[in-house]
């Protein structure tokens, strides 16, 4: 089963919660995403990120206010919206609090989480670390994609299995535990969640054209070759869009998909850079074609597309000719940096 990318694979992306409720930042498209709650389907808006809020390498949202932290190196800053530049000024990260896995704020604390020692640092200032207490992590709760505080009592992570799918599991020092799945509509925006919500994504070769001579004679002709070229437009999700600063729908459709083919299999994409072919909208083109053919000759016009579940979404404008009715052997697409053939 194809998983969602960890934190520590995708630098700029994390996932938070505040009174406002549930945030997903995507540095790499430049939006977040808020709902009221990571399970629910209401009211799931899509807006722009700041530029100066990009590249993050920690984002913390304070469970019990409104302000968010940006950790970058041993310095963060503050905000009040992600939409929005933050405070000029950069508060260091006390020694104590640097290098941590993952970083949550909750009950007027902080908690800095390192997996390799399994525990949780908890302090009530980030740039002094006072009043630090550790507390041990569970075996079971050190495996998660994403941690965060779900509210202003408990911490929560994000993990991925084949029962559940996409789900976020809250766990406390007194041993509570409460898993509840991920909406689709939350987890497609994560990177790796469309295919784990459409089911896979796929490249394949489609034999368009097929050419073939039956007489003993060499034959002259006139062919016509059509085409599609583009990307079929599809709703991703149930995703509103606030009207300032926000991506245009379409825009931000081509970006996820760009993204998700880029992925290696391990998190449900090809390993594939698409960026360079025609992601407008699909559309027909033909072309005509004077071959002679030889005595008894076949020809096969293959055309290579992308898709999501069983669905194609990418038609390439590479075609291939074969003599035999198998399939090209090889990708017309470049490899992505996270991908290449031995993935």
């Amino acid at each position: 089963m194809a998983g969602i990318v960890p934190r520590a694979h995708s630098p700029g992306t994390d996932v938070f919660a505040t009174p406002h409720g549930f945030f997903v930042v995507r540095s790499d498209v430049g939006c977040f995403l808020q709902a009221p709650e990571c399970h629910s389907p209401e009211a799931v808006e899509i807006r722009g990120l700041h530029p100066a809020c990009r590249g993050g390498e920690h984002y913390v949202g304070d469970a019990a206010g409104s302000s968010v932290c940006i950790l970058q190196g041993n310095a963060f800053h503050r905000t009040m919206d992600l939409s929005t530049a933050p405070s000029p000024g950069a508060l260091p990260l006390h020694p104590t609090c640097r290098g941590g896995d993952h970083y949550a704020s909750w009950g007027g604390r902080f908690s800095v989480i390192f997996l390799a020692r399994s525990v949780v640092l908890s302090v009530a200032d980030l740039t002094t670390g006072v009043e630090a207490e550790e507390m041990p992590l569970e075996p079971a709760s050190c495996h998660g994609l994403y941690y965060y505080a779900c509210d202003a009592t408990h911490l929560a992570f994000l993990g991925v299995d084949e029962q559940r799918g996409l789900y976020s599991q809250v766990f406390s020092s007194s041993g509570h535990q409460d898993v509840l799945p991920i909406h689709a509509d939350v987890a497609s925006f994560l990177p790796g969640g469309l295919s784990l919500v459409h089911r896979g994504t796929f490249g394949a070769w489609e034999c368009i054209k097929l050419i073939q001579n039956e007489t003993d004679g060499p034959l002259p002709g006139s062919h016509e070759i059509t085409r599609k070229v583009g990307h079929v437009e599809e709703k991703l999700a149930n995703w509103t869009f606030s009207t300032a600063g926000s991506p245009e729908p379409a825009d931000l459709s081509v970006a996820l998909l760009q993204a998700q083919f880029s992925l290696p299999p391990a998190y449900g994409g090809l390993g594939l850079r698409t960026e360079q072919e025609e992601w407008e909208a699909v559309a027909e083109e033909g072309e005509e074609l004077r071959i002679i053919l030889q005595p008894r000759q076949k020809l096969y016009w293959w055309q290579y597309h992308l898709g999501l579940g069983n669905r194609p979404i990418l038609f390439c404008r590479c075609l291939k000719v074969t003599r035999s009715p198998a399939s090209p052997d090889h990708l017309p697409l470049p490899w992505s940096d996270s991908g290449d053939a031995g993935v």
